[in-house]
């Protein structure tokens, strides 16, 4: 087992947070009860929100336009959206997904299969954040601290939202997270004067599935980070921490080559448009203005205040209480070097959302959990009766739209409040799975109440997880039928066949203008018309196609030909776009 070492206890400097030993006036919790307690926590977290709902824009819907091509194509080189080639990031993660949906079909719907890729790729994550977080606190995996640990991180709105979605930041997470491990422990191992070979082979394969998850971002943070913790610590200043970082390149590298090999040998322009306009254009800027997404220089602390709380808080905390005086321990240095620099260069570059933040969430709660030990006892029982109150609050409003969506539509005005993102209209199906799934949870919750106090100083930390997870579990089991029929895609383009089935011929095509990288894949996928879209570089924007669809906002002009309205509708929870089905007599 790793043993995190750091300054004895009786050597410490006032005031300095040490990790060692801090669990015992805490108490220890029932390993039996705990561990099956854990087990049905781990499914109330990861399993609401997976399957039962369409692919939901933004971005989902991409996602699994580019699974579905490799699924009906065979083609797995290329990441292609509705037949157009879609460079953003490499496809490790729409492979994996890919693999899950052929296998699961016969079972599941295929967006259902692909989703559970995130539970694959969350599973690995949270098993690192566990090892990483047992080097951290020198005990062993159900002790309070290690447990609370995990809980930050799972319980960080940024990780609860987007662990749960179909997309590539979820195995970019899990590569951060191994990488992170791996740095840690060779730094960690170097000051016991050992080399962990396996330490450096975990790190160079986080960073190589960083880099086939979504670019060059995160391996490059990760690089930098390697060379700050080689000056700060100490130990990590010779020639056997590089031959240990020297290992983990090698073991990266074939993720660095082979894939971008075969990419630039199948089409020189995919690679460039790849490497040169997604990785270095949208930091620099020159290709945002064709690519899309720009920087309001906001986001990033926007992020940190609400997305990567509670683990953003806390880091602050504890650097202003003094933890950055152990800037020499690797325990300090890897975490705080990957945040700044993250920090620091997405604030600079020209492109940055808040869901880039996702691989800082870790280092945060690295360096902010040592000050959960520094909080008065009034502060813990503060946090811990906020999450109840406010998490209660909040199970309450869902159960009580839950019963009046399941009731006739005149009954709806009580929760009329929701209409601005969910149709009214919509009578939510009473499901008995998913209400015996959320009655489970709330039961869980209220039992769990009674027994945090055994937590220690780590009750408020728990009792945020807790609370979030109900929240996040009671409205994608009770509400997910209403929301889906809202979000979906499904539903719009079933009207959109229905109304073209007396009227479609076997040799007909469908041209497309304005038709966005969402709604040209669901397209696809649910009605088996793939769109040929005449608003691409180089395409003449004429068509020979009988049919044409037009999305909005914006209304480019017509092609040439007489064109006749002939369909209209959107998703019943969107305001905005408009889809327009033209015809074309023959």
């Amino acid at each position: 087992m790793f043993r995190f070492t750091s300054l004895p206890v009786a050597a410490a400097r006032p005031g300095t947070i040490t990790h060692a030993g801090i669990a015992a006036a805490a108490g220890t919790p029932t390993r039996a009860g705990l561990a099956w307690l854990l087990m049905f926590i781990a499914l109330a977290w990861l399993t609401p929100g997976i399957v039962g709902h369409g692919p939901w824009k933004q971005d989902e819907t991409y996602s699994f336009g580019i699974i579905h091509h490799m699924l009906v194509s065979g083609q797995y080189l290329v990441p292609t959206n509705a037949g157009v080639p879609f460079m953003e990031k490499p496809p490790l993660y729409y492979w994996t997904a890919a693999l899950f949906a052929q296998v699961l079909s016969p079972w599941l719907a295929l967006h259902d299969g692909a989703r559970l890729a995130s539970i694959f790729y969350n599973l690995v994550t949270l098993g690192f954040v566990a090892r990483i977080a047992q080097m951290m606190w020198n005990q062993r995996l159900l002790s309070w601290p290690v447990l609370g640990t995990l809980a930050l991180f799972a319980g960080s709105p940024g990780m609860v939202k987007h662990a749960h979605d179909m997309f590539t930041d979820v195995a970019l997470v899990t590569g951060a997270t191994i990488a992170t491990y791996g740095l840690l422990a060779i730094a960690l191992h170097r000051q016991q004067g050992r080399n962990d070979r396996a330490a450096a082979i975990w790190f160079g394969l986080g960073v190589g599935v960083a880099l086939m998850s979504k670019g060059l971002f995160v391996p490059l943070i990760l690089a930098a980070t390697a060379a700050c913790t080689g000056i700060l610590v100490r130990q990590c200043r010779c020639w056997a921490y590089l031959r240990l970082v020297g290992l983990a390149i090698l073991v990266s590298l074939p993720f660095f080559v082979i894939w971008p090999t075969l990419l630039a040998q199948h089409s020189w322009p995919l690679f460039m448009e790849w490497f040169w306009d997604n990785n270095v254009g949208r930091f620099f800027g020159f290709s945002v203005a064709k690519l899309g997404s720009d920087n309001d220089h906001t986001v990033i602390l926007r992020a940190l205040s609400g997305f990567a709380l509670p683990g953003s808080l806390l880091a602050i905390l504890a650097l202003a209480g003094g933890h950055w005086r152990q800037l020499g321990h690797p325990g300090v240095a890897v975490p705080l070097s990957f945040c700044v620099i993250s920090i620091a260069v997405l604030q600079t570059s020209a492109t940055a959302r808040q869901l880039y933040l996702l691989p800082v969430l870790l280092p945060l709660v690295m360096l902010g959990a040592p000050a959960i030990e520094r909080l008065a006892h009034r502060l813990h029982l503060a946090w811990d009766w906020f999450s109840r109150i406010v998490f209660g609050i909040l199970a309450v409003v869902i159960w009580a739209t839950y019963i009046v969506s399941t009731l006739p539509t005149q009954h709806h005005h009580w929760i009329a409040y929701f209409g601005k993102w969910l149709p009214l209209g919509f009578v939510t199906p009473i499901q008995p799975l998913a209400l015996a799934g959320a009655l489970a949870m709330s039961l869980c919750w209220t039992w769990a109440l009674g027994r945090l106090k055994l937590a220690g100083k780590w009750r408020g930390a728990l009792s945020w997880f807790a609370g979030i997870t109900l929240m996040w579990g009671l409205a994608y089991t009770l509400l997910l039928p209403w929301g889906d029929y809202g979000k979906s895609y499904q539903y719009v383009y079933a009207r959109m066949q229905h109304a073209l089935a007396a009227q479609w011929q076997a040799r007909d095509c469908l041209a497309s203008q304005n038709l966005g990288e969402s709604e040209s894949p669901m397209l696809y996928y649910y009605t088996g018309i793939l769109p040929q879209p005449l608003d691409l570089p180089g395409h003449p924007g004429s068509t020979q196609c009988r049919w044409l669809i037009q999305g909005t906002p914006g209304e480019p002009p017509l092609p040439e030909g007489a064109w006749q309205p002939f369909w209209e509708g959107r998703r019943d929870g969107d305001r905005h776009q408009l889809l327009k089905l033209y015809r074309r007599p023959d």
